[in-house]
């Protein structure tokens, strides 16, 4: 299961990984591990992660979102900071398989030419199994864009 996972998830970034509009870095935070976005239009993109969370003893986390950005509500200096928004699902695999909804929002920043962005995100999470539970994921990350 951990290998199917992890090839297809490997499948998806290399798929993403041919258009301009990829980026690739890593997150710190609850989970930390590898973070991936990839635009679909200015406003929309897909971000995803594969990560190491401490929650529940430690466990593998893979997570998709689809995300919404405003990019004209923070203005710093003349300075966009995009404010994003969305929904997704968060897996969990260790001893207990852990599946759960994810609604991130957070703020982006792009460096001058665009080939890095760095971001703070707060996750409000609510687990269906294997119960119910609600939580938060949160991390800052940097990624570099292809």
């Amino acid at each position: 299961m951990k290998k199917l996972t992890f090839g297809i998830l490997v499948v998806i970034l290399f798929a993403f990984s041919l258009s301009y509009s990829f980026g690739l870095g890593i997150m710190l935070g609850e989970p930390s591990g590898l973070s991936a976005k990839h635009w679909m239009s200015e406003k929309n993109a897909i971000a995803g992660g594969l990560a190491w969370s401490l929650g529940d003893g430690g466990y593998l986390h893979v997570h998709a979102d689809y995300l919404i950005h405003n990019n004209n509500l923070i203005n710093v200096s003349g300075t966009t900071l995009p404010f994003y928004y969305g929904i997704g699902a968060g897996v969990g695999l260790a001893n207990d398989l852990y599946l759960g909804a994810r609604v991130p929002v957070g703020i982006e920043f792009f460096f001058a030419d665009r080939k890095f962005d760095a971001f703070f995100e707060l996750v409000p999470v609510v687990r269906v199994l294997p119960g119910f539970g609600v939580g938060v994921n949160g991390a800052i990350g940097l990624r570099y864009n292809f």
